[in-house]
């Protein structure tokens, strides 16, 4: 290897927990370059047979191993890097703390156009402008007389695309610039939609509101903090004001929202208030748009990015302020591939960039609260509603002897048609998508089971058909009983489809909106049913829990919930949480005008204690009673949590690697001694797509001997691997067995 060669350690896109050195040729560009100059930038590299994109994470003057027989390293022209200093370190604890190889953890940090081999393109466009130089070329250069007429004719300039219709290129624009005849400005494009000219004026902030503000706008440095705020007490507008001041101070703030689906109204609410760029993140955005917002946020075009969970890692040229808005939703967590939470990497990322990080939402989740009766967030609250708005009622229904109409009792039902013959609208809430959960055979009970899931088949009515929920099979309605040959079947129970059909035929003469997965496709599917229900015509939504996140509807005063007892009765440790979560903010949808809301719901169980916290709308006392009971079971938060799953053909295969896995972290990590090891033990649904499913649980009080473990883990799934054996680790699992 030449004497003058770098050695850079590069993690590469792959299932591997290390680096891999790599020289970077002598004629290179970046040969010359200060080590800060090099860590953190893209290089291709070939990796077995295969040609990839990695990021250099440390620069040596000589390789570990042979240097000789190391393999070059091609940096791209010109290019920055793509991870700053305080990035890469998020990352690296990600990768660490996550348990995950670090060449994925920065995979899943870099849009799409950014894994490709090839430089990265500009946002940057050139402006041409002719000089007063007269053209002094040969009299036959007519296509350069054609280009010089052509930006002469446009006395503020032409832009490069433009240009390029007449077959202008770039090196035909450089010659006539450097000949003098031509000369450029370098702009950057903005959408109309991504800035405002003239931004609507902020509404007033109430007492309350202002007095919270002062208190979040005086955070200095790295300051967590939980605003705990009552559905409808204008969060927002205190986030709004929030990011107006940091702007002034010439930073940028990243709002993580935790849908798509709540991606257009938020954007709205914060670009109809700015006259900065603000730029949205998601996953249903093409891969062009994706890099645009990207690009524009690391040169700092951008002030504000609005994104979902993996908006998280947008780089930032000035970032000043973290908000994660609805802390506590589920969707913040990656449940596949690198398994990380967007609310905890916010949280490390402001530590990082020593700025505040803001959690807010109505029903804060066990762990925040934790970390806020720990000293470690400090705490806002907002206990009133904005404007002349009101908290609902509400009332329980119960239906243990009473009849029902596919899942709607009579009191119910009354309800709902006097709120639509009072000209208001009305949410329905199932968890439950498809027409009934499953299908019986009405001569010998057997239910319809998936092939692939040991789970039951969902019927589906429009068009007719079966659907496994889990692996995505759909299969025809048999014909016959599997078990006895019977031909007569019964859908059971209900589901959204089901309830729509039922309420359609019932109020023939109103509006009905159904907001599921098998409706909403896409946001353009999406906002044509929000412009429905905004509206405000009298009409029924009915939908699943896409309904309760952080919708805004003026016109609804009726919120129904029909089978609120599902919510809270599961194996799920979680789930008397999950359950208070989702009734607080369903009940949150209603009475945000100024018209009163109610919530009926139905329920087998009216005595539980539950229901006495939500009519109150006391959701905090319900969560502080919850974090006693864990920490007297020694459970989440008061412990942490690292789930391993084994996957494989046959669940012995599972339970064998598992075990092996466990007797290898007993031998490495003393402290594994003083930790709840659970399992191994196959998963509550044990087969999934066909591939069955165990898991190991080891829980553990001590960060430092929990760090011992995470450390220990990949040699030791190296030592238990076996043919047809998968390994998923996940750190502070949300979905549990």
């Amino acid at each position: 290897m030449n004497a003058t060669s770098k050695v850079v350690a590069v993690a590469v896109p792959a299932p591997l927990y290390q680096t891999y050195d790599y020289q970077l040729a002598p004629q290179d560009p970046g040969k010359n370059d200060q080590q800060e100059r090099l860590i953190g930038r893209r290089v291709a590299v070939e990796f077995g047979h295969r040609g990839l994109i990695g990021i250099i994470v440390e620069v040596r003057e000589e390789a570990h191993h042979d240097q000789s027989a190391l393999k070059t390293a091609q940096l791209f022209k010109d290019e920055e890097p793509v991870f700053s200093k305080d990035m890469l370190a998020t990352l690296l604890w990600a990768s660490t703390y996550y348990c995950h190889p670090l060449g994925e953890c920065f995979h899943a940090a870099l849009p799409s156009m950014a894994r490709k081999k090839a430089t990265l393109p500009t946002l940057r466009v050139r402006k041409w402008h002719r000089t007063p130089k007269p053209f002094e070329g040969r009299a036959n250069a007519t296509h350069q007389k054609q280009i010089l007429d052509l930006v002469a004719s446009h006395r503020d300039g032409i832009w490069e695309d433009a240009l390029r219709l007449i077959k202008a290129s770039p090196g035909q624009l450089k010659l006539l610039e450097q000949k003098g005849y031509l000369e450029f400005s370098e702009h950057v494009h903005f959408s109309a939609t991504q800035r405002r000219a003239a931004p609507d004026k902020a509404l007033p902030l109430n007492p309350e509101q202002q007095k919270v503000y002062e208190s979040l706008h005086a955070l200095n440095g790295f300051s967590p903090a939980l605003l705990e705020g009552i559905t409808g007490s204008g969060k927002t507008e205190v986030y709004i004001r929030l990011v107006e001041e940091y702007i002034k101070q010439g930073r940028q703030a990243l709002i993580l929202i935790p849908e798509i689906n709540l991606s257009p109204q938020t954007f709205a609410r914060f670009q109809s208030k700015l006259s900065e760029a603000v730029v949205l993140v998601h996953s249903a955005l093409g891969d062009k748009e994706k890099y645009q917002a990207w690009q524009m946020a690391r040169l700092g075009h951008a002030k504000v990015v609005i994104g979902t969970r993996s908006a998280i890692f947008t780089p930032f040229k000035a970032l000043g302020l973290i908000i994660v808005d609805e802390e506590h939703d589920n969707s913040y967590k990656q449940n596949d591939g690198f398994k990380y939470s967007a609310r905890d990497l916010a949280v490390k990322r402001a530590q990082q960039q020593q700025c505040p990080v803001i959690l807010g939402t109505a029903t804060p989740s066990l762990e925040t609260l934790y970390k806020v009766e720990q000293g470690h967030y400090s705490y806002q609250r907002l206990n009133t509603r904005a404007g002349n708005a009101s908290l609902p009622d509400v009332a329980l229904i119960d239906i243990r002897s009473r009849p029902l109409t596919d899942g709607l009792s009579p009191p119910l039902l009354k309800a709902i048609g006097d709120t639509l013959e009072a000209g208001n609208q009305v949410i329905v809430f199932q968890n439950r998508r498809g027409y009934a959960p499953t299908l019986m055979c009405e001569s010998c009970g057997t239910l319809v089971q998936c092939p692939n899931c040991d789970a039951r088949l969902t019927v589906h009515s429009h068009p007719p058909h079966l659907h496994c929920h889990h692996c995505d099979l759909k299969t025809d309605i048999p014909k016959q009983c599997s078990s006895c040959h019977g031909v007569h079947f019964a859908a059971l129970g209900a589901g959204t489809e089901r309830i729509e059909s039922s309420l359609a035929q019932r109020f023939s003469e109103y509006d009905i909106v159904r907001l599921d997965r098998d409706t909403i496709k896409n946001p353009t599917t999406l906002n044509h049913a929000l412009n429905k229900i905004h509206e405000g015509s009298p009409a029924m939504i009915v939908g699943t829990q896409m309904l309760s996140k952080g919708h805004d509807f003026h016109n609804v005063t009726l919120v129904a919930v029909l089978d609120a007892d599902g919510l809270f009765f599961s194996a799920d440790f979680r789930a008397i949480e999950k359950g208070a979560q989702q009734l607080i903010q369903l009940a949150g949808r209603t009475g945000r005008g100024d018209k009163q809301g109610q919530v009926l719901i139905q329920t087998r169980l009216p005595e539980h204690p539950l229901f006495q916290y939500i009519g109150a709308h006391d959701y905090h006392a319900c969560a502080l009673e919850q974090l006693q009971e864990r920490m007297q079971c020694q459970l989440p938060p008061h412990l942490k949590m690292i789930s391993i799953r084994a996957d494989a053909r046959d669940v012995q295969s599972t339970l064998d690697a598992l075990s092996r896995l466990n007797a290898a972290l007993a031998n490495s990590v003393s402290a594994l001694r003083e930790a709840q090891v659970i399992g191994p033990i196959e998963a509550s649904m044990t087969r999934k797509q066909g591939i069955f499913r165990s898991y190991l649980t080891i829980l553990h009080n001590n960060p430092s001997a929990r760090r011992d473990v995470l450390l220990a883990l990949p040699a030791a799934l190296h030592q238990a691997k076996s043919r047809g054996v998968r390994f998923a680790i996940d750190v502070d699992p949300i979905e549990y067995m």
